[in-house]
């Protein structure tokens, strides 16, 4: 993890890059499992003094700074109230605050030597984000041999956390195969204690995956948690004005449908009819229409986005991010800038090259293909943008035009 990029780490970011390996790794007709670790108490666990001396050999920090730091972590007391009870104060020898700003970053920069351990296992991926740390590694069907080398890598793992006080717990630990289902049978047999542990799905970083990577279960649980919020909403609406009826449906409704919404070109048909009809409902619970009346000019007149651009206009943003630096190295350097072997008028439009695909379910659906697909598309006074906000307004006047396209906005 880059120590100068870490504020601008997400769950999205972090989720993309995985989807986007696995799927152009399936484009080309390989198969991939993914082991996501689970630790225990793992902020609760820090040693001080290796936190200390992390902070100081890894990250360059010193003098007064690590001074400060050292203040921070050391000779604190916590204290438990419940009602009218109070504890008596005991000493915490160990552990980051979790629910502080800085609990999740040390964390992070303690975990940086991992990072370099599961590197020196070549076939191993790994993507590490606070406490959630997932491997990955892909194989052709007849060709499974680099699956020792998980067994190796999580050793070391195991190792290195008992030398740092932290502790996988292998009852949580889960692992996904993303392949043909008859394989499934050859792969327990070759992975051994992690057999017990195959799902067909799992919460990764709060979304469901599952293997064939398009979203089914996440969508219908998304889809169930908003239609309960709006019949919940529903009931209330008779004593709310109008900006806080608008001001509930964003905070409870679209928060969910936004939370990383770029990974959901996956998506089917069936799964994007599903959240459209999310949407649709909210605004007829906000304008108090009806089921029968038109929906497009209603979501016009509401500036509302369809959720189809709604996905285009997160992955383009993330696209933005990651061409001017505002993206973590990891996701930037799936964008490539489009080069000919002699200049060309194209050369200065900010194009990017498009990776080859084969398969639409798959290699099309990855980050690297479908962003510089949406990216190319954009007029060029859209992607000249000379500020984050300027593109933010000038991509969604574009995209409205595009989904309204007869309707007076």
């Amino acid at each position: 993890m880059s120590k100068c990029h870490i504020h601008l780490h997400s769950t999205e970011t972090a989720l993309l890059r995985v989807t986007n390996d696995i799927l152009m790794r399936a484009d080309k007709g390989e198969h991939s499992v993914l082991v996501l670790l689970d630790l225990t108490a793992a902020f609760d666990t820090i040693d001080h003094s290796i936190m200390v001396n992390r902070l100081n050999k890894w990250v360059g920090i010193s003098g007064s700074a690590l001074n400060w730091f050292s203040s921070y972590l050391s000779n604190r007391k916590c204290q438990v109230v419940i009602d009218n009870f109070m504890s008596s104060t005991a000493p915490i020898l160990c552990g980051v605050p979790q629910g502080s700003i800085l609990g999740p970053i040390l964390f992070s920069l303690h975990m940086l030597p991992l990072g370099n351990l599961i590197s020196k296992f070549n076939c191993i991926s790994h993507h590490c984000y606070a406490d959630d740390l997932q491997l990955y590694f892909s194989f052709k069907h007849n060709d499974m041999a680099n699956i020792s080398t998980l067994h190796d890598c999580m050793t070391a793992i195991k190792d290195w956390m008992s030398l740092n006080f932290l502790q996988l717990n292998p009852d949580k630990t889960e692992v996904l195969f993303f392949g043909p289902n008859n394989l499934i049978p050859l792969l327990s047999l070759s992975i051994g204690p992690l057999a017990a542990n195959l799902k067909p799905s799992s919460r990764n970083l709060g979304v469901i995956f599952d293997h064939n990577l398009q979203f089914d279960s996440h969508i219908n649980k998304l889809a169930q948690s908003c239609f309960f919020q709006l019949r919940n909403i529903s009931k209330i609406k008779a004593m709310l004005t109008t900006s806080h009826l608008e001001f509930l449906i964003h905070t409870l409704i679209f928060s969910h449908l936004a939370d990383c919404n770029a990974l959901f070109t996956c998506l089917n048909r069936a799964a994007l009819s599903r959240l459209q009809l999310v949407q649709n409902a909210a605004a007829r619970l906000l304008t108090k229409t009806n089921r029968r009346s038109h929906i497009t000019p209603i979501l016009a007149s509401l500036h509302w986005l369809p959720v189809k651009y709604r996905i285009d206009f997160k992955t383009l943003l993330l696209t933005y991010k990651a061409l001017h630096g505002l993206a973590p190295p990891y996701f930037a350097e799936l964008l490539q800038p489009y080069s000919t072997s002699r200049p060309l008028r194209s050369s200065d439009l900010g194009l990017l090259s498009i990776s080859h695909s084969l398969l639409k379910s798959k290699g099309d659906c990855a980050f690297a293909v479908r962003a510089p697909s949406l990216w190319n598309s954009l007029p060029y006074s859209v992607r000249s943008a000379d500020s984050l906000n300027v593109f933010k307004q000038l991509l969604k006047s574009h995209l409205n035009h595009l989904a309204f396209p007869t309707t007076e906005l």
